[in-house]
């Protein structure tokens, strides 16, 4: 997956921090996905824009890992015949998280 502009590692798959040549323009923020952390180094992901406001949308170096993670399921997802496709119905609590209880996937509430 790219974000435009954004290098990824080839290791890790997170975006390569700006110490490295190739460094991203990390700038302070808040993470506008999933953690919603303030003061955090993040990466602008691209334009939002809703019915009332358009913005820029920021992210952690977490939370577009997340990203780019979904984006890989559902690709992978829609390679898959109906018949294996899990749509997370049923949810089970254990060691702490929660889990599919169909495909055992950790789901992220």
């Amino acid at each position: 997956m790219t974000l435009e502009g954004i290098v990824f590692s080839g290791i890790s798959g997170w975006p390569v921090p700006r110490s490295a040549p190739e460094g991203n323009p990390w700038v302070p923020g808040r993470c506008w996905l999933w953690c919603r952390r303030e003061n955090v180094s993040v990466l602008w992901i691209g334009p939002v824009r809703t019915p009332s406001v358009a913005g820029e949308l920021y992210a952690c170096g977490q939370c577009i890992a997340e990203l780019v993670h979904l984006v890989r399921e559902e690709q992978r997802r829609r390679s898959l015949p109906p018949e294996r496709i899990c749509e997370h119905r049923e949810l089970e609590r254990r060691a702490g998280g929660t889990f599919c209880a169909g495909c055992q996937r950790p789901i992220h509430l």
